[in-house]
């Protein structure tokens, strides 16, 4: 990955990629995809952040709550730049289903313990011309929310 992936096939294939590595949880290797000054909203609608450091962040945060992605078909636009790919997404409850409590995004469960917070969502990834991944956007909702388990 990271040389001239621009064909639809490619970014589809980047789309997999980074789905593969969201669930093996190596945040090294899944910053090898981006650029570093990578721009990044999840979800879109809260604030955006930007830069390599901030991605590694988000990601440690969700690795350590166990993320693991289901993803769907991904679609590749014809400009040679995006990519889209639908995701289930699963965390433990903690440390996001307070925040999304708090929020008045879901019910917080009677008990927490072993519970998870499924999300559905769309994740919207720019490639540039040296197949690095310069901006990913996830589209989620209060509506795309629940508690599992």
């Amino acid at each position: 990955m990271g040389t001239g992936l621009t064909g639809e096939r490619d970014r589809k294939e980047l789309a997999l990629e980074h789905c593969r590595r969201m669930n093996a949880g190596d945040v090294d290797a899944l910053l090898e995809l981006y650029g570093e000054d990578v721009a990044f909203a999840d979800p879109v609608g809260w604030e955006e952040r930007s830069g390599a450091a901030a991605l590694r962040a988000h990601y440690e945060e969700a690795f350590a709550a166990g993320l693991r992605v289901v993803p769907g078909e991904p679609v590749a636009a014809q400009d040679g730049a995006h990519a889209f790919i639908p995701l289930t997404c699963e965390t433990d409850y903690v440390p996001f289903g307070p925040r999304y409590a708090e929020r008045g995004w879901l019910v917080p469960p009677d008990d927490p313990s072993g519970k998870r917070i499924r999300r559905t969502c769309m994740l919207l990834l720019r490639v540039d011309g040296t197949g690095l991944i310069r901006e990913a956007r996830t589209f989620w909702g209060r509506s795309d929310l629940e508690v599992v388990g």
